[in-house]
């Protein structure tokens, strides 16, 4: 044939063609023995389970029985397959019971180096043995597989397909090559010498001599021939058809939809994404009249608009287009130009549908909350504005109504189980809420925990509308009231509302919203869970409460408060320690009680600060007390932390950087906690009292029997002092349902080696006949008053003699 084949494309395709083949064949084989490894891990994974659940219950039993010679013969039973390298049997403390293992085998390493490589990932098998009939945990088995072998079985099933693969890959690539010869490289050998020699205007000859005179390479050769032809060509051309090019790409692959029309408002042009836009196929040959893309959408006609359109005057119009029942809202730009004689119009065409979606967005960022997509202040504050307008335009009177609702105790549990748990519940709150809403209502979250209704419409008669706004807060009390589910948590909450009535004689917005909130604090101050409507009595209390939390704030910010120390005695009238107790002087109203300004704190978020002042203040007081040895080491000062304080991550840290910064013994200490902390996260509060006690520091149960969880988690808590509350010492002497309690508490306590306080001790036959009781350790105003901390020394240590003469 005349074929120098050291220039041949054809032995260059060939070898390549051989070389590919031998690669993919070793590839696909490569890849298929990875697949079957890992289905043969699986397998074997499944069959080692499969032989562990076996053994399990008769190894058990061995274990149980003490039996080491049928547990020996259970695992020498299982070295029976190969595939099994070692066996183990471990009783429940982690001691050998009994084991085996295949006698040593000569292996080789390159075997072994591909077992380990192959098979890395193929775990021991390790299951614990455990008797249900009698309970009982009898340790674990333990195997362990031997790879080699398992390795050595799956090479031998893909060795003879390996081979055939091989093979079959190679004739395959023979035949492919053959095939390119004769369709491929000897009509091009015979196409180069024919172009070589073509002139212009001439039909294409083969001449016959090609095979024996052609000696260079077939592409080289092709490639020289259309150079010559296309240098031809492309001279003339090669401007004219860059220019056209870069047109139609760039107005092809233009973003926006491009439309060109003619005089008559035919299309004429149209890109890919006007067709992609419009859902249509524009003609290349003819016209299609713009009218064709929208005959029945209510898309607006254009005909007016582009006849007025004058040229050189570009016009932007919004529009919205119909397609398949799918409104699309777009944006065209107009240009109307005379083009050699011809006048065109040019529609740049953009979806604004992502803008107009984003416009929306903003909008409900705007007016929508975050965490439950429920209108938000703003949103409620301007219906209500509506609803005020409307109502000042009617004569007679109807009145709306506007709640607030504030879920009790909800910064307790965001505390506690954390703010993702309280975004979940403040979800779960506003679903269930939004059930009890009519068409006309608005339920919009205010903020935090708080919410609010807005109902434009409520009844005509004043009356009435009373009772309608009590039976919705009824109801809204209710649906709270139910378990919500909160993540893993199922949570118990109550809600406070506070509601006011309105018409058209109320002054403005902001005046009802202040309105509604003074009932919710109403509300709150009755003990939550309860409805409040407003009153006008109730604005002086609201002011008052405002000027409290002002006052609140001053002293919390210039540590105006005072701590005073109340006596701790035993049944011996020895001193044991001392209570610290938070006093506060305003300078208007005098000396205020904790118990009106605490919840407040509380409620406001001060109690953290407040807290922790009162902790710095007492360790530094008896850090002075110990140096000038006025405070016995045997001693406790007792210090009150708020449930809230306690559950603050930081807790323990800055309970440690004080006792730290005071260098005051932990013995020393003796906190006290309220048992109703417990209800909100139980777990999380015994990990806290744990290290606490690790510490050294003492925990004490304040004002216990007033909770509710205590008896069923006294026996788990680490602490070691219970205070009976007052109001049961209180009517110890007159109600025998009080001396039962205390009975049952000493009692209690004393089988769980817990001490007991009474608190509220005030007579001598109070305290008579708590020892009676065999309660042993007291406070109370019988023993003394508390008193700041330089009267404290004076009356209770300094003089010994003053303690025991008041008793």
């Amino acid at each position: 044939m005349g074929v120098v084949f050291s220039k041949s494309l054809f032995l260059k395709q060939a070898a390549l063609t051989l070389v590919l083949a031998i690669v993919l064949s070793l590839v696909s084989s490569a890849l298929q023995f990875i697949e079957s490894v890992r289905f043969q891990k699986e397998q074997i994974n499944q069959n080692f389970e499969e032989l562990l659940a076996v053994v399990e219950r008769p190894l058990s039993e061995a274990v149980f029985r003490l039996d080491t010679e049928f547990a020996q013969q259970q695992i020498d039973s299982l070295l029976l397959s190969p595939s099994i390298a070692h066996v183990e049997v471990r009783d429940d403390t982690g001691k050998f019971f009994v084991q085996t293992e295949l006698p040593d085998v000569t292996v080789d390493s390159m075997s072994q180096t591909f077992a380990e490589y192959f098979l890395s990932d193929l775990p021991e098998y390790r299951r614990q043995l455990h008797l249900l009939e009698p309970s009982f945990q009898a340790g674990y088995l333990t195997i362990l597989p031997e790879k080699a072998y398992l390795l050595e079985g799956i090479f031998h099933k893909h060795l003879s397909i390996l081979f055939y693969n091989l093979c079959k890959d190679l004739l395959l690539a023979s035949l492919i090559s053959f095939v390119f010869y004769f369709l491929v490289t000897f009509p091009l050998m015979r196409l180069t010498e024919s172009l070589s020699s073509i002139k212009r205007n001439e039909e294409l000859p083969l001449p016959k001599s090609f095979y024996r005179h052609h000696q260079n390479d077939e592409l080289g050769n092709l490639h020289k021939t259309f150079s010559l032809l296309l240098t031809k060509l492309n001279t003339a051309l090669s401007d004219l058809e860059r220019s056209d090019s870069h047109t139609k790409a760039m107005i092809e692959h233009a973003a926006d939809g491009i439309l060109l029309l003619d005089q008559h408002n035919d299309i004429i042009l149209a890109n890919t994404a006007a067709q992609g836009m419009f859902k249509c196929s524009i003609k290349k040959k003819g016209m299609t009249p713009l009218d064709a893309l929208h005959p029945s959408s209510p898309w607006p006609v254009f005909s007016d608009i582009l006849n007025d359109l004058k040229i050189e005057e570009p016009l932007t119009v919004e529009a919205t287009y119909q397609c398949s029942g799918i409104e699309i809202p777009l944006e065209i730009r107009l240009v109307k130009y005379c083009l050699q004689g011809n006048v065109e119009t040019l529609l740049l065409i953009r979806d604004v549908t992502e803008r107009q979606e984003a416009e929306a967005h903003i909008h409900h960022l705007a007016y929508y909350d975050a965490v439950t997509s429920l209108p938000n202040r703003q949103f409620l504050s301007n219906q209500l504005v509506t609803t005020l307008k409307h109502q000042h335009k009617k004569t007679s009177p109807c009145y709306s109504a506007v709640i607030f609702m504030d879920l009790d105790r909800f910064k307790t549990i965001n505390d506690s189980l954390g703010h993702g748990i309280g975004d979940q519940l403040l979800r779960s709150v506003a679903s269930q809420l939004s059930n009890l809403l009519e068409e006309s209502m608005v339920f919009a979250r205010m903020g935090g925990d708080e919410f609010a209704f807005l109902i434009p419409h409520i009844n005509d008669n004043y009356e009435q509308a009373e009772r309608d706004i009590s039976a919705f807060a009824n109801s809204i009390m209710y649906a709270c009231q139910q378990v919500k589910k909160a993540g893993p948590h199922e949570v118990h909450i109550t809600a406070s509302l506070g509601g006011t009535l309105f018409n058209n004689d109320k002054e403005s917005a902001e005046v009802i919203l202040k309105q509604a909130d003074t009932a919710l604090y109403r509300a709150k101050e009755s003990g939550r869970n309860t409805f409040a409507l407003y009153r006008e009595e109730m604005q002086a209390i609201s002011d008052a409460r405002l000027q409290m939390e002002k006052a609140l704030h001053h002293a919390t910010e210039f540590k105006l408060f005072e701590l005073y120390y109340q006596p701790q005695v035993n049944a011996q009238n020895g001193l044991i320690g001392a209570e610290a107790l938070i006093r506060w002087k305003d300078s208007e109203r005098g000396f205020i009680s904790p118990a009106e300004f605490i919840p407040v704190a509380e409620e406001i978020g001060l109690i953290v600060e407040i807290g922790h002042w009162v902790l710095n203040e007492a360790l530094s007081q008896v850090a002075v007390w110990l140096k000038e040895g006025k405070w016995q080491a045997d001693w406790r000062m007792s210090i009150n932390v708020s449930p809230i304080q306690f559950q603050q991550a930081g807790f323990l840290p800055m309970l440690t950087e004080q006792l730290a910064k005071h260098d005051v013994p932990t013995s020393c200490v003796d906190l006290e906690i309220t048992e109703n902390m417990l209800l909100n996260d139980l777990s999380s509060s015994l990990e806290k009292m744990h290290a606490i006690k690790d510490m050294g520091v003492h925990l004490s149960i304040d004002d216990f029997g007033t909770g509710y969880s205590s008896l069923k988690y006294l026996k788990s808590l680490p602490i070691d002092r219970l205070k009976i509350d007052q109001s049961f010492v209180r009517d110890l002497l007159t109600d025998e349902s009080d001396e039962a309690i205390v009975y049952a508490v000493v009692a209690m306590a004393k089988a769980l080696n817990i001490s007991v306080l009474a608190e509220g001790v005030e007579t001598l036959e109070h305290y008579d006949r708590l020892k009676e009781l065999e309660c042993f350790y007291y406070q109370g105003y019988y023993f003394g008053h508390p008193l700041p901390p330089k009267d404290f020394i004076k009356s209770f240590v300094q003089d010994s003699n003053t303690l025991n003469s008041s008793l």
